[in-house]
């Protein structure tokens, strides 16, 4: 979704428009977004600027960085930017949506904040219940060592 400044309307311009995640190039290795981005504008040119109420809908699919387990991450937000009509005569509103998206990426993907992870020595989702080395893992009597 590229406008050419020169011709926005004095109404301005709603706009409107149905990704995927690979088109935008969202995709990271451990984030997937198998679903339809929607991007909505609303464009107006102001005194010397470029005023765009954007917004951005978009939900991934990822493995839990503790468990493994398949967890999904949603992105929904609205702002304002003002870009000065001295950066070019053409504002790419995809662009803008993509760094949006980016930009509230998690550092970790967490199925649940308080997730607990996997046994670092059998394996077992401790989400779903203590395992068998459940003692081992009490760190208030302090680490076992074999």
């Amino acid at each position: 979704m590229k406008v050419n400044v020169n011709e926005i309307p004095k109404d301005g311009l709603f706009l409107e428009e149905t990704s995927t995640g690979k088109d935008l190039n969202l995709q990271r290795k451990d984030l997937e977004f198998n679903e339809p981005v929607k991007i909505k504008a609303a464009v107006n040119r102001g005194y010397g600027n470029v005023l765009i109420h954007l917004g951005v809908e978009a939900r991934g699919e990822f493995s839990c960085s503790r468990c493994l387990e398949r967890g999904y991450y949603s992105v929904k937000k609205e702002i304002d930017i003002i870009k000065p009509l001295s950066e070019g005569k053409v504002v790419d509103i995809t662009e803008i949506a993509r760094d949006e998206i980016i930009l509230d990426y998690p550092i970790k993907l967490l199925c649940k904040a308080d997730c607990r992870g996997l046994c670092a020595k059998c394996g077992k989702n401790l989400n779903k219940g203590q395992c068998s080395c459940f003692n081992e893992h009490d760190f208030s009597k302090g680490i076992k060592i074999d």
